[in-house]
């Protein structure tokens, strides 16, 4: 190793030392003063920026698109998406309505709220968007219900219904209603229990009547919501998410509280994910403070040391913190993570620096001359590697990865930050709290884990590394990237769990493609080609909202409205005080004697009739008849609903572009007059060659199609590309250095070799143990980067003035490596145990890149360094 940089070095450490010791407490009252202003700036000036959008450069192709379909469509934009299921459509759209209108008077949290089918239009002329046939059968069925509802009209009570019922089991399985009398017994029955119970119970008579049963528009109804985000907050929605909990808790109860509501959308997902992380997280770190300092006090065995790396470490922090406010001005999801960078790679320097001291203490110098020695002995090394680590850190500055740009910008100066007040406050206090002088234990026997065990079985070490090397390189084939963001979140938080059930209809699936066109003619041409791809499904656009065979369908719907005539009109409420015992008496009779003729399907119904009449006899007057009352409510209420809905149905008139609601077309069509296109799969997108397939399918119609696959897919192949480019600049500027420092190939490639071979290994050991790379654990390479060069500093720069009878893994290098990776290991391996997946999967990375990168440092490379290159001749 070159010897001249490194005497430059220690005359400038030399320099800073007499400066440092001679003043310790003027040094740590400056650094006191500078960390008050630091944190003083920080807590005014820096912000989180928690918008994902920001994440990767809005430059790149996709991301342009992406903006080109919000600015044309910002309805759907930050949104939280309500996902309301009720037994009954009639419960889910009274909870639809309640919700809205408490939504809307609550404007200090939303800015808008849209409920798709909200309009009297789709009550209106829903029947135009049956089939013709579907509307057929329709019709015949309501023609035949004619006579029953002109009979209920007469006598809308308990007391008349049971008596239609009554008399249609007497006389036979039909009656006015053409439906079988089964599914209207088999409510009834429903509603029996329900009152006797003491549930409330309401008959939907739209499911019997209008043969609408569940599903999409029906029992399931979606409200979308614009809230208020305040992205300068860790949680940008909690108080949008925080009133949106006390609105449905008022709502959903008593009537509604069979009710139920789902969030989901892209901002409660990301609400949830920060919640689970912060959780998550600070659990880990309280695991990982207790495992570090227990670590740092194997190595040290001395608490003033302890105390000294943890003062250096946290005015380096609000230092550094500091400088992201002032440079910066902002963290975004990724960027808030350098602390950890941070800590886990200038605990190093600090390891180094304190074992070094520790070991010439030990040796039985006094304090001061072992802190001059310890700067002198290892000042080239650290400062090396700070070069180095930020190096690899700011080698993701040009990349379009702007997330990881930035943490590359923050936690690459960081590094020297580090230094410095390993150089400084490090000192000082070691000067204040000297180490008691020692005498060293006389030399015995040495363990297995501490003797040169490395360089006595190089040749085996090496044979073995170079198999391993080979398999490993078998494997990479074999890695895996997970695109998916979804998969990174806790499955068991309510939005992922909502998400993924929409995931399960077509109907609902979030997973669709958008595409735009400029007019009518461009909107059909597209349609028409994405319909003919065998990966479509099928196509919507503000086109396919209005009816074909309009003409015949109105037909249709006039001549049901003739057969019906003028009773719709005048339908009227229950009748109160109609409610009868006797009515409940002689309909049990009738059914009593029809299942005794051997009607088995009647049993279920005698049998409620008979608890039901013996809640009546054990009660008093005023309760038999609430009882009473209730039932004809819950059999009655809601008929009258349905009447009107019917009668309005009856009043469909012909549907084109400019009758179709305001709210509704602004959501297909922009101001500026681009039709937006939404591409249904035919396939589960799930699977990434799926995903593949249905993008690049589609991009052959139009190069522009955006939406969440696209963005998904081109995210994480943009964030890849960032980090081939990353670390091809970074490998490429660190060799370049190193060459020119240590003025020496073979020192070069001895630095590098536990980069390169932890590297190869962690990506085999992902493939052995099924991790695929995704979004949230590929931010461990640049840790991983820096540490492999850092350890390879040490070692190489240790192995150079080793004397033949030194124990290498006793030296304080080897130790520092040794536990500056354990105190990294135990600070990561924490998070491989919490909830979030994204989270737990970069722990468990780093946890074994970190261990193999210390075991090709300690092992690997004193292996290699008894090679001795070819001479030039």
């Amino acid at each position: 190793m070159n010897h001249a940089p490194e005497r430059l070095t220690n005359r400038l450490i030399r320099w800073w030392d007499r400066n440092v010791l001679d003043h310790p407490w003027m040094l740590l009252a400056l650094f006191v003063f500078l960390c008050g202003l630091s944190l003083h700036y920080t807590l005014t000036h820096l912000q989180v920026d928690t918008d994902t959008a920001d994440v990767i450069s809005t430059e790149v192709p996709f991301q342009q698109n992406r903006i080109r379909l919000e600015t044309a469509f910002p309805q759907d934009v930050s949104t939280i998406l309500l996902l309301v299921e009720g037994p009954t459509p009639e419960q889910t759209g009274d909870a639809v309505r309640r919700l809205g209108a408490e939504l809307r008077r609550d404007r200090d949290n939303f800015k808008s709220v849209y409920i798709p089918d909200e309009d009297d239009f789709f009550v209106r002329n829903g029947l135009l968007y049956l089939d013709p046939p579907q509307l057929d059968r329709l019709a015949v069925q309501l023609a035949g219900a004619q006579p029953f509802l002109g009979r209920i009209a007469a006598d809308n009570s308990l007391r008349g219904f049971l008596g239609i019922v009554g008399e249609a089991l007497t006389e036979s399985k039909k009656f006015g209603l053409e439906l079988d009398i089964q599914p209207l017994l088999a409510k009834l029955r429903e509603a029996i229990v329900a009152v006797s119970e003491g549930r409330p119970y309401r008959l939907s008579w739209q499911q019997l009547m209008l043969a609408q049963g569940t599903g999409l528009g029906l029992t399931k109804r979606f409200i979308i919501i614009t809230p208020r985000l305040h992205f300068e907050e860790l949680l940008p929605a909690a108080q949008a998410i925080g009133a949106l909990d006390r609105i449905l808790a008022r709502v959903l109860k008593g009537d509604l509280a069979e009710v139920k509501v789902r969030k989901t959308g892209e901002v409660v997902l990301e609400h949830e994910e920060m919640q689970t992380i912060g959780t998550g997280v600070s659990a880990a770190s309280v695991a990982s403070l207790v495992l570090v300092c227990l670590i740092l006090w194997l190595a040290y065995r001395s608490l003033r040391l302890m105390f000294a790396t943890f003062v250096s470490l946290t005015m380096g922090l609000i230092l550094s913190m500091g400088f992201a406010a002032l440079a910066i001005g902002r963290l975004n999801l990724i960027s808030i993570g350098f602390s950890v960078l941070f800590i886990g790679m200038g605990d190093a320097y600090s390891s180094h620096f304190c074992l070094r001291y520790r070991e010439l203490v030990l040796r039985g110098h006094p304090s001061r001359a072992a802190l001059r020695e310890t700067l002198a002995s290892t000042g080239s090394a650290l400062v090396l590697s700070a070069l180095t680590a930020a190096i690899g850190l700011y080698a993701y500055i040009p990349t379009t990865f702007s997330g990881v740009a930035e943490l590359g910008i923050i936690a690459g100066t960081s590094m020297f930050i580090a230094l410095a007040t390993t150089f400084t406050v490090l000192p000082a206090l070691m000067k204040l709290l000297p180490l008691p002088p020692q005498r060293r234990a006389p030399p015995g026997r040495r363990p297995l884990l501490l003797s040169n065990w490395p360089l006595r079985y190089a040749p085996v070490i090496r044979w073995a590394t170079l198999a391993l090397a080979a398999g490993a390189a078998w494997l990479l084939p074999g890695v895996t990237v997970d695109f998916n963001p979804l998969n990174l979140r806790d499955p068991d938080t309510e939005s992922v769990k909502t998400f993924k059930y929409l995931l399960q209809s077509e109907d609902t699936s979030p997973m669709t493609l958008a595409a735009l066109a400029q007019s009518e003619a461009e909107a059909r041409d597209k349609i028409q080609r994405f319909q003919e791809l065998p990966t479509v499904d099928r196509v919507m656009s503000v086109l396919q909202l209005i009816p074909e065979e309009q003409a015949e369908k109105l037909a249709t719907i006039e001549d049901l409205a003739l057969i019906m005539g003028p009773q719709l009109d005048r339908f009227p409420p229950p009748r109160q005080g109609q409610a009868s015992f006797e009515a409940v008496e002689k309909f049990h009779g009738i059914v009593r004697r029809a299942a005794a003729a051997g009607d088995g399907e009647l049993e279920p119904l005698d049998q409620a009739l008979a608890v039901f009449r013996a809640r009546l006899d054990g009660a008093d007057a005023d309760t038999r008849q609430a009882l009473l009352d209730q039932l004809q409510s819950s059999l009655l209420a809601l008929l009258p609903t349905t009447i009107d809905r019917l009668r309005e149905s009856l009043k469909a008139q012909p549907i084109t572009l400019d009758a179709l609601p305001k709210d509704l077309v602004a959501r297909w069509v922009s101001p500026d007059g681009l039709y937006r296109l939404q591409i249904f799969p035919k396939k589960d997108l799930n699977d990434l060659d799926n995903l593949r397939e249905f993008i690049l399918e589609a991009q052959r119609v139009d190069p522009n199609v955006t939406d969440l696959p696209v963005t998904y897919l081109e995210s994480m192949e943009e964030v890849i590309k960032a980090f081939q480019q990353a670390f091809a600049i970074a490998f490429g500027a660190t060799t370049l250095l190193l060459l020119l420092l240590l003025r020496s190939v073979k020192d070069t490639l001895l630095v590098l070799l536990p980069l390169l071979l932890a590297s190869l290994f962690t990506a085999a050991a992902t493939v052995l143990l099924e991790i695929p790379f995704n979004f949230a654990n590929i931010i461990a390479l640049p840790l991983l980067f820096g540490l492999g060069v850092d350890n390879g500093i040490h070692m190489a720069h240790r192995l150079h003035y080793l004397k033949p009878d030194e124990n290498l893994l006793g030296t304080s290098e080897a130790q520092g490596v040794f536990y500056g990776a354990l105190t990294t290991v135990v600070s990561f391996s924490s998070l491989a145990f919490t909830s979030h997946r994204g989270t737990a999967s970069l722990g468990l990375l780093l946890s074994i890149g970190l261990l193999l990168t210390l075991a090709c440092a300690l092992i690997v490379l004193p292996a290699f360094s008894t090679l001795r290159l070819p001479r030039r001749h």
